[in-house]
């Protein structure tokens, strides 16, 4: 069994937001997989599905603790000793928009996954990261928004035009992704999408 976890924060207000792709994402991914809709589940903290997905069982909770006390929620869902077989997706301001990677045991790098990282206490668990950051026209260099008041309201923007028409592709490579992580494991997956 796999836990699938995307990071988010709850309410219209951020629904289309950059630091909401991963629930974007995984939408696009319980679509294709053709998975029962999102339940809200008061015991996990959020809303759950599960199904199978290339033949391995799947539950799925987007968190609704918003984004930095996501740990509380996970915590809850994923049952003891399970963090090898959990999957968190999540955007990452320090990839440029359209790219994704997997890893596997990485630190933190943004307060949702540090919030997971402190409640399972242990940092050994895999990660879609989704990049988010803007990329010069000039230089075709990712330019990451300044720490405090910049970041936060980079991240809590919608997309722009030309990212919205690119975002069903990088779903696209998201659910592969995800689909190789079930199917060869992690490895696999970080020599094959990274």
């Amino acid at each position: 069994m796999y836990y699938l976890v995307g990071l988010g924060n709850p309410g219209e207000k951020y629904a289309d937001t950059r630091h909401n792709v991963g629930w974007l994402a995984l939408d696009h991914c319980i679509e294709k997989w053709g998975l029962p809709n999102l339940i809200e589940v008061s015991g996990q903290s959020g809303r759950v599905t599960d199904g199978m997905v290339t033949g391995e069982a799947v539950s799925v909770l987007y968190p609704d603790t918003y984004m930095n006390n996501s740990g509380s929620a996970v915590v809850k869902f994923l049952p003891r000793d399970a963090h090898k077989n959990l999957v968190v997706v999540h955007d990452d301001i320090d990839l440029p928009f359209g790219e994704i990677k997997v890893s596997y045991g990485k630190g933190g790098g943004g307060n949702g996954v540090q919030s997971i990282i402190q409640k399972l206490d242990t940092k050994n668990f895999i990660r879609v990261r989704i990049g988010i950051a803007p990329t010069s026209f000039w230089t075709g260099k990712t330019k990451r928004p300044a720490g405090g008041g910049p970041l936060e309201r980079f991240v809590l923007k919608e997309f722009g035009k030309a990212e919205q028409k690119q975002l069903n592709e990088v779903f696209i490579k998201v659910q592969k992704a995800i689909e190789l992580i079930l199917k060869e494991g992690h490895e696999h997956a970080m020599n094959k999408c990274n």
